[in-house]
Formats: C-alpha cells, sequence, structure tokens
C-alpha cells in the first residue's frame, strides 16, 4: 500500500497543475476546474487501489479528465460555459481597466481571442491546440494522452490550424 501512495503522491506533483490547466481550458470555471481535479485524482486512487497498476500514468490522468469534463458538460449548456463577464476577465487574468499597462492589456488580450477562438474550434482540433501551443507537448506526448497514433494527432493539428485561420479570415475580413 505505500507503494501505490507513492505512486500516487509522485503523479499529483507531477501532473495536477497541467490537468489544472487541461480542465480550467475546458469549462473556463476556475473554481469548477478545482472541483474536477480533485475528482480525477480520486478517481485515480480509487482505481490504483481496485488494480493497483496503471501503465501510462499522464495519459491516464488525462483521459479521466476529459470524461469528468464531458460528465459536467452534460450538467450545463455549452453556451453558458463560453460566456465571460468582465469580472471574470478581472478574476482569472487580473484584467483591471483602471491600470494603465497598454501593451501588456494588448498582448494578454490578443492572447484571449485566441483562446476563445480555440474553444470555437470542433473539439477535436481544439484539445490537440491546446494540448501542442498551450502545454508545449510534443506529438507523441499527445498521441499517448489521446491514445492515437503520431500522424492522426499531426493531421488534427494541420487541420485544426486551418479552421483556425478561417475562423481568424471570415472574423477580420471586414476590419
Amino acid at each position: 500500500m505505500e507503494e501505490l501512495e507513492k505512486i500516487f503522491l509522485d503523479s499529483y506533483s507531477a501532473y495536477s497543475d497541467e490537468i489544472f490547466r487541461f480542465v480550467l481550458f475546458k469549462l473556463s470555471d476556475r473554481e469548477k476546474a478545482k472541483d474536477i481535479v480533485q475528482d480525477v485524482f480520486m478517481k485515480t486512487w480509487l482505481y490504483l487501489s481496485k488494480n493497483g497498476k496503471v501503465n501510462n500514468m499522464r495519459a491516464f490522468l488525462y483521459k479521466i479528465a476529459g470524461n469528468t469534463v464531458i460528465d459536467e458538460y452534460r450538467k450545463r449548456s455549452r453556451e453558458e460555459s463560453r460566456n465571460e463577464s468582465l469580472e471574470t476577465l478581472s478574476e482569472e487574468f487580473g484584467y483591471d481597466p483602471a491600470f494603465d499597462d497598454t501593451d501588456s492589456l494588448i498582448d494578454r488580450m490578443d492572447g484571449e481571442k485566441a483562446m476563445m477562438l480555440i474553444k470555437e474550434l470542433p473539439e477535436i482540433y481544439a484539445e490537440v491546440l491546446f494540448l501542442r501551443y498551450v502545454e508545449n507537448k510534443s506529438i507523441s506526448e499527445i498521441a499517448e494522452i489521446a491514445g492515437q497514433s503520431d500522424n492522426t494527432v499531426s493531421v488534427q493539428i494541420n487541420r485544426g490550424i486551418k479552421k483556425l485561420r478561417c475562423m481568424i479570415s471570415d472574423k477580420y475580413k471586414n476590419v
């Protein structure tokens, strides 16, 4: 049992922040993301205590996190999960309209716009683009997490980028 505890604690130390960012990206709700990460690790502990072994802990945690997020989506509408207010920007990203840090604000807002556009992509593309460009995962790591081949992940990334470019082009062609 001590060995299982060590495996669990090491996994928590190594992957909890990564899983939190993944869930936060999916839900845009910091408190709900914290709850889901807690659920992910609780489910992991229960699985380990019953079965004793996981071959690839990172992929296992991402799979549980993804399934738990899907369960959350089922509880609430997608539109509700994508709405962000000024208050959310203030709490999550430190946006304060009274503070004049224009360059930093523009950079942050450009990043936020990019994230919002990525969230509008079909989930299959949004997830791989998030893992690749936000989490800086290699194609092999993403393939391992997604349970797909490197080639499939590469194709999804390329298609996601093409769709993102089209969205940007359509959104800003009249500007």
